[in-house]
């Protein structure tokens, strides 16, 4: 292991490093980063209001507790899209040394400005149940199907902006007029040159059969995919491209077509098997997305995170410790980040991807395993370490063992060469203050020196 991580840290760490001050990639960490507070913040009562107790959301639901545990999850993870944008955006320009607040704005409204802002639904008029078209924004295009092509609008929008700023196209107001005044009228030029291409952009999708560039973008992933059956390499297929889209900031909701039919079919095929004492016809491929599943787990990592020598790694891993635990990821995705970090491409795109053949083949050959699919109703913060015990038995927990040392090997080295990068960028700043600590200290002793005198 020590081999390795030695061979990754020569090679591996130079290009991270080289990539990083590439002014996207770190205007997008950093952008990830700044938002890592708001995950964070919800994890418990995201925890609490979903826990994995049958019956427990019925009960909140009851006492009218449910719909403001939603309201408070959907304030950060329903509309994150639009923190994203805003920080993104604010970031990106603080690295191309233009107005920040500007650009994040500006930004910020286009991506509102992109977005279908009308939506379907049933209403009942003169006793007839009709279709009305309302005026709203969608949650899923404010939340994680929006995602992708938020990071797009605040990137190209900001770029944009420095552009035009640099031409010049602004308003020249007295110097007897305030900054604050002069900041926010003197780019009405270029807002409006921008504000007219989001305009062409969202009437060019408009004509488009998907509507909007957001619903564009969710058929085109789709598209390759709704064809696919439940069946082990569907499954395989299925869940490494969640893994890689992750990794480029897209959200898994945009799959949520394609995934959720394939796994409503196999839920609803085996509980019905279960139900009259049949095989059940979907047992491997409901298996392996399992034991992907278990591979993907995040606990460990936070483990690991706990253990690092560095201050940051160290903070990160014991917040997001808790949360990994019942399944919430993102502080750990926007937190490090894992989105768009070189070091960190191994092991999250390829972990699942050798996880999900290795249990085909396991489950195939020399550990079958009898699965009872009504464990697969229990709410999605259960943690794998008790879904998969109480769903499959002895073998199944042999496989979540598996799994869970698969995803352990794939990650341990890569969280000790950021752990180390962290640690020498933490000690470096350390080493930078005491020296103007001294500095002061020696030009306060000399000037003190000089009074005396």
């Amino acid at each position: 292991m020590e081999k390795l991580e030695a061979f990754l840290g020569n090679r591996l760490l130079p290009l991270s490093q080289k990539l990083q001050q590439n002014k996207v990639l770190a205007a997008l960490m950093e952008g990830f980063i700044r938002t890592s507070p708001l995950t964070l913040g919800i994890a418990l009562l995201t925890i609490v209001g979903n826990f994995p107790i049958p019956g427990w959301i019925d009960y909140l639901t009851k006492i009218g507790v449910y719909q403001h545990v939603e309201a408070i999850t959907n304030g950060v993870t329903g509309v994150f899209s639009l923190y994203v944008v805003y920080s993104l955006a604010f970031s990106y320009a603080k690295q191309l040394k233009t107005n920040e607040r500007n650009a994040a704005l500006i930004s910020l409204a286009s991506f509102i400005m992109l977005m279908p802002q009308q939506i379907m639904t049933t209403v009942t008029q003169n006793g007839e149940v009709t279709e009305q078209a309302i005026g709203a924004l969608r949650l899923d295009y404010l939340g994680g199907q929006g995602l992708f092509i938020g990071m797009l609008v605040a990137l190209l929008v900001t770029r944009f902006y420095a552009f035009l700023s640099a031409k010049k196209l602004m308003i020249k107001l007295p110097e007897s007029v305030p900054p604050m005044v002069t900041q926010s009228l003197s780019p009405v030029f270029v807002v409006t040159i921008i504000f007219t291409l989001v305009f062409c952009l969202r009437v060019g999708f408009g004509y488009t059969a998907s509507g909007s560039i957001f619903q564009f973008f969710i058929d085109v992933i789709n598209a390759p995919l709704n064809s696919l059956v439940a069946s082990p390499i569907s499954i395989i297929i299925i869940m490494e491209l969640l893994a890689v889209l992750w990794f480029f900031g897209i959200h898994n909701a945009v799959l949520q077509g394609p995934l959720g039919a394939i796994s409503m079919t196999m839920i609803v095929g085996n509980m019905t098997a279960f139900q009259s004492g049949e095989k059940l016809p979907y047992l491997i491929p409901s298996v392996i997305y399992m034991g992907m599943y278990a591979a993907g787990f995040m606990g460990f990592v936070t483990f690991f995170m706990i253990r690092c020598q560095s201050a940051k790694m160290k903070q990160l891993g014991k917040l997001s410790f808790i949360p990994s635990l019942f399944n919430i990821t993102e502080p750990l995705m926007f937190g490090m980040p894992i989105i768009l970090n070189p070091i960190f491409f191994i092991p999250q795109v390829f972990t699942q991807l050798i996880a999900g053949f290795v249990t085909w083949g396991l489950t195939t050959t020399i550990l079958p395993i009898s699965l009872n699919p009504t464990m697969s109703l229990l709410p999605w913060t259960t943690p794998t370490f008790i879904k998969m015990p109480f769903a499959g038995g002895l073998n199944y927990t042999i496989l979540m063992v598996i799994c869970l040392a698969i995803g352990v090997i794939m990650w341990y080295p890569f969280i000790k060469i950021a752990d180390k990068k962290e640690y020498e960028l933490e000690r470096a700043l350390e080493e930078k203050k005491q020296e103007e600590v001294e500095t002061l200290q020696t030009v306060a002793i000399t000037e003190n020196n000089e009074i005396q005198a």
